[in-house]
């Protein structure tokens, strides 16, 4: 079942320019199987969910959920348990931390942004350390998150 949308545009843009007669409508396609619901429904109940492929995704992909290869049951219950806490820590470290504009980043982007850098290792003898390229998301970002964190400790201490 195919479900087709119209829906009118403003006549003119942000710059008060006229659009084109032929871009005043935007239109959208949902493709579904269920069919005891109206046009009207399945677009407000399918309009909701436009994210969930993502998360899907990001679930699959970040976090292994469609990976299970423990032989026992109860393992692999508990593996998904792991998994599922795993998911919601890293949600609202994102949420709780991180910049505003990083709120909508998968797992793969945060990896990237904070686990794989480059760098040198450096030093002779027992002292050695890390020297990174220069990275200013990744400042910019620390930065942010060494003073929400303390905002955060402030908080939790004084309540």
């Amino acid at each position: 079942r195919f479900v087709l949308i119209k829906k009118s545009l403003p006549k003119s843009n942000k710059n008060g320019q006229l659009l084109f007669e032929e871009f005043t409508y935007e239109y959208q396609a949902i493709v579904t199987n269920v069919d005891y619901l109206t046009a009207e429904e399945v677009f407000n109940d399918y309009n909701q969910r436009c994210n969930i492929e993502n998360k899907i995704d990001e679930l699959k992909e970040g976090f292994a959920f469609d990976q299970n290869t423990q032989i026992n049951r109860k393992c692999n219950e508990l593996y998904l348990l792991i998994k599922m806490i795993a998911f919601n820590l890293n949600n609202w470290f994102k949420r709780t931390f991180l910049p505003e504009s990083m709120h909508q980043h998968e797992i793969k982007t945060i990896r990237r942004i904070f686990y794989k850098i480059a760098g040198n290792i450096c030093g002779s003898g027992w002292y050695k350390h890390i020297r990174f390229a220069p990275n200013k998301l990744l400042k910019k970002t620390i930065t942010h998150l060494r003073k929400a964190l303390t905002d955060f400790r402030k908080k939790v201490v004084l309540n």
